[in-house]
C-alpha cells in the first residue's frame, strides 16, 4: 500500500485555490474507499504559495484549518516553480508524489488512472501528455507553433522517450525525486526538462498517459521573455548534462549535519537594510544559530535575541575578527548589512560542512526584486558574463563547485579554520576576504565551496554613483593584489578591462596615422559591442540597453583604476589597519 503526496504549487491563485484544494481532497477521500482501496493507504495535499501578491496564502491557510490532509507552505518571494516544488518535496511524506498545477486546468480525476498505470506498467513515473489525448485541445496556432518548435529543439539537444515534456501533471515514485531534486538547479522555466533529463540519465523508467488540458485562463502566459528564458534554461540543462556532466559528478550533502552557526554582521551604524537583514535572518528555518551585530555605537532597535557588540570606529576586518571571537558557533557566517538571506540559507549552508575538508562555503548574492531601476541595472551588469566573466556565478544561481576566492557578503567559515588562519590579517576594502580565502586554500589546504542553494539577496548601489565607487574600489585593490596575492589575482580575466580600456581610448587615433588599422579598430569595437549586448540580453532581457551601456562604462572605470592599483606601492587602508593592530597589542 502506497502513501500519496499531492503537490500543488500556486502563484496568485487566490480566487480559486480554496475550492480547487477542496475538490482534490474530496476526490482523494472517495478514491480511498473505491479505486485506491488496494493501492493507496493515505494521502496528503501540499500547497506551496510561491510568493503570491494576492490572498492566495490566506486561502491556503483556511483550507489547512478545515482539512487535516492539507499542509501549506509559504515562500515570501516569487522564486519559481522549481524552488516551490523543492520546498514541497522536503515536507511531503508520500511514497508516490503528484505534481499538479493548482489552477486545475488538467482535471484532477486523472490522478486515479495514473496510479493504476504506475502499478500495471511497473514504471517509476507517469507523465501526463496532452498530445496523446484523443480530443485534441484547441488553442491558438502560434502556441502550437511554439510548442512544436520547442519540442524539436529539446529532442535535438536532449533525446527523451516522451514527446510532451511540459504538461504540468506528473506522478513520481519517491525514489526518483530523492535522486533528482537535490541535483536540480532550474528554478523557473525548464523545470520539467531538467527533472526528466536527470531521471532518464539515472536510468529511471517512465511512461505517458493522455490528459486533456483547458487553456481558458492561459492568456498572456506565452511571452517573448518567457520563450527566451525557456530556451536559455534548456541550453543550460544541456550544458550541464552533456558537456560538463554535472549531474553525474554531483555529490549529496548531509542535511543531518546541523552545527551551531553564528551570523556576524559588521556595520557602521543602524540603517533600514540592517534591520531587514536581521529580520530575515531571524526567520531562518534552522534551529541552532545566533546573530551578532557589530556597529560603531550601540543599537537599541534590534530584537532582544540579537547580540549587539559596539566596537567604536573600527575597520570592517577588525569588527569581523571581534565578532568571531565572541561567536559560540562552530561555523561563522558573514553577511554584509545590505544583504539578507533566503529562508533556507542556513539549512543549505550547514550541510556543506559535513565534509571536514571544507573550510568555507558561500553562495550567490542576487539582486532583490524590490531594488529600484538603477539598482537593478547595477545588478544586471554584475550578472553579465561580459562584466564578470567566469565569476558571474557569484551573482546568479549556477552549479555547485570548488572556488579559491569568495566575498564576505555571503561567506561562512569553520571557526577552527578561521582561527588557524589568524582571522582577517588585512583590511583592504574590498579585499580582506581575498587574503583570508588565500590562506584557507593555499596555506591550510582546505576547500571553499560555492553552493547555489546558499542564497542571499544583496542590495545594489545606485548605478550612477554608488556602483562606480564600488567598481573602482574593486579594481584598485585587485590591481594591487596582482603583486600582493598573485595566486588568486594574477589572472588574465582581471587584466582584460585595462587592455580593453587602453584600446578604446587610444584606438581612434589610428585614423590619423594608419587608416587600415583604424578599420580594424572599428571592427573590433563592433564585435566587442555585440558580445556585450548578447551578454546583457542573457543577464536581463528587459534592461538590455541599460546593461549594455552600463557594462561598457564599468569596463572603462575598472580598467583605469586597475592600472592605478597595479602601480601603487601601498594602499591607505592597509596602513590604517596595521596602526590599529599595533594599538591593540
Amino acid at each position: 500500500m502506497e502513501t500519496v503526496s499531492i503537490m500543488m504549487p500556486a502563484h496568485n491563485e487566490g480566487p480559486r485555490i480554496y475550492e480547487n484544494i477542496k475538490r482534490v481532497k474530496s476526490l482523494a477521500r472517495d478514491w480511498l474507499q473505491s479505486d485506491w482501496r488496494n493501492i493507496v493507504s493515505s494521502f496528503e495535499i501540499i500547497v506551496i504559495d510561491d510568493g503570491s501578491s494576492d490572498d492566495t496564502w490566506q486561502q491556503i491557510q483556511n483550507a489547512e484549518k478545515e482539512m487535516f490532509e492539507v499542509k501549506g507552505i509559504q515562500l515570501e518571494k516569487n522564486s519559481g516553480k522549481g524552488l516551490a516544488l523543492r520546498h514541497g518535496y522536503k515536507s511531503c511524506k508520500g511514497s508516490w508524489i503528484f505534481f499538479i498545477d493548482s489552477d486545475l486546468d488538467i482535471a484532477p480525476e486523472y490522478m486515479v488512472e495514473m496510479t493504476k498505470v504506475m502499478t500495471e506498467k511497473n514504471v517509476d513515473a507517469v507523465m501526463g501528455s496532452k498530445q496523446l489525448h484523443k480530443v485534441k485541445t484547441s488553442y491558438p496556432w502560434y502556441r502550437r507553433l511554439i510548442s512544436a518548435t520547442y519540442t524539436t529543439f529539446v529532442h535535438l539537444l536532449i533525446p527523451l522517450p516522451v514527446k510532451d515534456t511540459q504538461t504540468g501533471f506528473k506522478l513520481f515514485k519517491r525514489d526518483v525525486l530523492d535522486a533528482v531534486i537535490p541535483r536540480m538547479l532550474v528554478r523557473r522555466y525548464a523545470l520539467d526538462i531538467e527533472i526528466l533529463s536527470i531521471a532518464y540519465r539515472l536510468g529511471f523508467k517512465f511512461t505517458q498517459y493522455p490528459v486533456e488540458v483547458s487553456f481558458s485562463d492561459k492568456k498572456g502566459s506565452v511571452t517573448v521573455g518567457n520563450i527566451y528564458n525557456m530556451m536559455v534554461d534548456t541550453l543550460a540543462v544541456f550544458y550541464r548534462l552533456r558537456i560538463i556532466k554535472y549531474y553525474d559528478s554531483w555529490k549529496p550533502k548531509d542535511y543531518s549535519y546541523q552545527p551551531m552557526i553564528s551570523i556576524v554582521i559588521a556595520v557602521k551604524n543602524d540603517n533600514p537594510y540592517l534591520q531587514q537583514s536581521v529580520r530575515e535572518s531571524l526567520k531562518q528555518k534552522y534551529e541552532k544559530f545566533e546573530i551578532i551585530v557589530l556597529p560603531d555605537e550601540n543599537i537599541d532597535t534590534l530584537p532582544p535575541e540579537v547580540t549587539v557588540i559596539p566596537t567604536g570606529n573600527e575597520l570592517p576586518a577588525i569588527k569581523r575578527n571581534m565578532g568571531v571571537e565572541a561567536a559560540k558557533g562552530e561555523i561563522v557566517a558573514f553577511l554584509d548589512d545590505d544583504s539578507y538571506p533566503a529562508a533556507n540559507w542556513l539549512y543549505e549552508l550547514a550541510a556543506n560542512f559535513d565534509d571536514d575538508e571544507v573550510g568555507a562555503a558561500g553562495g550567490p548574492a542576487t539582486t532583490p526584486p524590490e531594488d529600484n531601476l538603477w539598482q537593478q541595472v547595477s545588478g544586471a551588469v554584475y550578472s553579465s558574463f561580459a562584466a564578470s566573466g567566469s565569476y558571474r556565478y557569484r551573482y546568479i544561481h549556477d552549479r555547485r563547485r570548488e572556488v579559491d576566492d569568495y566575498p564576505t557578503c555571503n561567506l561562512a567559515v569553520r571557526k577552527s579554520v578561521f582561527n588557524d588562519a589568524k582571522g582577517f590579517q588585512t583590511n583592504y576594502w574590498p579585499g580582506e576576504d581575498t587574503e583570508l580565502c588565500l590562506t584557507i586554500t593555499k596555506k591550510l589546504g582546505k576547500k571553499i565551496i560555492y553552493d547555489p542553494l546558499v542564497h542571499v539577496y544583496h542590495h545594489r548601489r545606485n548605478f550612477w554613483n554608488g556602483h562606480f565607487k564600488q567598481v573602482t574600489q574593486y579594481a584598485l585593490h585587485r590591481g594591487f593584489f596582482v603583486k600582493k596575492f598573485p595566486e588568486t589575482s594574477r589572472k588574465l580575466a582581471y587584466f582584460m578591462p585595462t587592455i580593453l580600456t587602453v584600446g578604446i581610448l587610444t584606438g581612434w587615433t589610428t585614423y590619423f596615422w594608419c587608416k587600415p588599422l583604424f578599420f580594424v579598430y572599428l571592427a573590433v569595437m563592433v564585435i566587442y559591442l555585440t558580445i556585450v549586448a548578447l551578454a546583457a540580453l542573457l543577464a536581463s532581457p528587459k534592461l538590455i540597453l541599460h546593461t549594455t551601456m552600463g557594462t561598457v562604462l564599468t569596463h572603462i572605470a575598472y580598467g583605469i583604476y586597475f592600472m592605478i592599483g597595479l602601480f601603487s606601492s601601498k594602499l591607505r587602508k592597509e596602513e590604517e589597519y596595521h596602526e590599529k593592530l599595533k594599538k591593540m597589542e
